[in-house]
């Protein structure tokens, strides 16, 4: 059985039982933004390449 969450604009996404790596490759970090659809969280990457500080949140 699967399990689903609800997103900001009422679809809903199926959760997975393990988490996958989403990978970006860019040569220009900072032109990309990452949206979080089911709490609308947006992060702005910072040109850092370590795991974990590569974005930062953005503020509303």
């Amino acid at each position: 059985m699967s399990n689903f969450r609800k997103l900001k604009n009422g679809d809903e996404a199926e959760e997975l039982n393990s988490s996958v790596q989403l990978i970006i490759k860019t040569k220009c970090p900072k032109k990309w933004i990452i949206e979080d659809l089911e709490t609308g969280q947006r992060y702005r990457a910072n040109g850092t390449t370590e795991i974990g500080t590569m974005f930062d949140p953005i503020d509303y």
